[in-house]
């Protein structure tokens, strides 16, 4: 992970103590520290809140500048080889292409989200902000319009946002997750005039953890943790789901968690004890983003089992405290991570699934969830970025 993705996004609290990345460690692997996913999406998101910076006169343009997006967009179309080459020149063919391909395939997964779009159609407005990259309000406007299922156009605008994000980051190395929270992070600039972003409404967890020491009994107060998600290490779903057998997996998800400890702090007064982690959610947002880390060098069997463990439909009212029971969320969009970092897009759509890539302009049918842990297996695709939709939202 790039430094510039460490410093931008810190962890909080620096006294926690995680299990599950020990027993990362003592893989002897090239898999990733525990902090490349983790601290992306599992990480603090407040500071995009604190200073939204809207211009005066946004309200005035907002519909204006939604018919110039699409204007724009439509104009230019075939700069779009000469903007790939130049990219290529400074970066590599290579990185240019991963890039892309995870770009297209996260862009594809979330316009696949329903609740997402009915957002966008809803406010509609906030897309004149001017915080947020032309190529991004261009897309999404597309989005919104229906025109993004024309092809030359849709190309047009990836290749125009894949500009955008380079000038912005200035690499072209970043994963999956990376590429979301560049996307996401852009997105925290769309917001109602003196309201909360996209991103808040849509994506942001706001947690409290909270520890009573069996020891001493003291019961320190930690501040809230905003995130985009959680994230599972990949090798402990799958050990688990073969050791126990006939489990759910949000019941996988809550005993991972549950290897979390936090230590007494002794500089405040603690005992040095360590402790279980209680984890109160106080917004639940209607999407529900988990992200999976690999060891990158899992065989077809394991892939595929893993796959298996996953399930469409979870509640996360057993992962969090503070929720009403059978708080059901399903899964509407994944991304996964084949041979030679090519990205794929799996998406549910007319009471089945397909199957998408940067390369194939048609959607390949792939039926139901066994067809899609089958085919994980065979490609080597493992599942990296899970979206799930809230069933029942008040605002739906």
């Amino acid at each position: 992970m790039s430094k510039h993705f460490q410093n931008l996004y810190p962890r909080k609290n620096k006294r926690r103590r995680r299990s599950q990345g020990q027993r990362r460690k003592n893989h002897k692997s090239n898999k990733r520290t525990s902090t490349s996913m983790s601290s992306l999406l599992d990480q603090n998101v407040e500071q995009a809140e604190e200073d939204p910076m809207e211009p005066d006169d946004t309200r005035e343009k907002g519909q204006s500048e939604i018919s110039s997006n699409q204007d724009e967009a439509t104009k230019d179309i075939h700069g779009e080889g000469s903007l790939s080459k130049n990219l290529e020149s400074v970066h590599g063919k290579k990185a240019v292409s991963r890039y892309n391909s995870a770009l297209d395939m996260i862009l594809k997964s979330l316009c696949n989200i329903k609740v997402l779009k009915e957002d966008l159609v809803h406010n509609r407005q906030p897309f004149s902000d001017n915080q947020v990259p032309s190529a991004l309000r261009s897309f999404f406007s597309a989005f919104v319009s229906e025109q993004i299922k024309e092809e030359e156009l849709y190309r047009h605008l990836l290749s125009n946002l894949l500009a955008s994000l380079e000038k912005e980051f200035h690499s072209l190395s970043s994963d999956g997750a990376e590429v979301l929270v560049a996307i996401l992070e852009f997105c925290h600039w769309w917001k109602i005039q003196e309201g909360e972003s996209l991103v808040t409404r849509l994506f942001t967890l706001e947690v409290y953890e909270r520890m009573s020491c069996k020891k001493c009994r003291r019961k320190p107060n930690h501040p809230e943790q905003s995130s985009y998600g959680i994230v599972m290490p990949a090798d402990s779903i799958r050990d688990l789901k073969s050791a126990l057998g006939n489990i759910k997996f949000e019941d996988i998800l809550k005993m991972i968690r549950m290897e979390d400890k936090m230590i007494c702090d002794v500089r405040t007064g603690g005992c040095g004890e360590t402790n279980f982690v209680h984890h109160t959610i106080s917004r639940c947002p209607p999407i529900f983003t988990i992200g999976l880390e690999w060891e990158k060098n899992e065989t077809e069997k394991e892939i595929s089992e893993t796959t298996k463990s996953l399930e469409w439909e979870i509640d996360i009212s057993r992962l969090y405290e503070g929720l009403e029971p059978n708080t059901k969320y399903r899964l509407v969009s994944m991304i996964g991570c084949g041979e030679e970092e090519k990205y794929i897009c799996m998406a549910y759509k007319k009471n089945r699934w397909v199957s998408l890539t940067h390369e194939a302009k048609i959607e390949e049918v792939v039926g139901n969830w066994e067809s899609v842990a089958r085919l994980c297996g065979e490609r080597k695709v493992r599942p990296e970025i899970l979206f799930y939709e809230a069933v029942q939202w008040p605002n739906k």
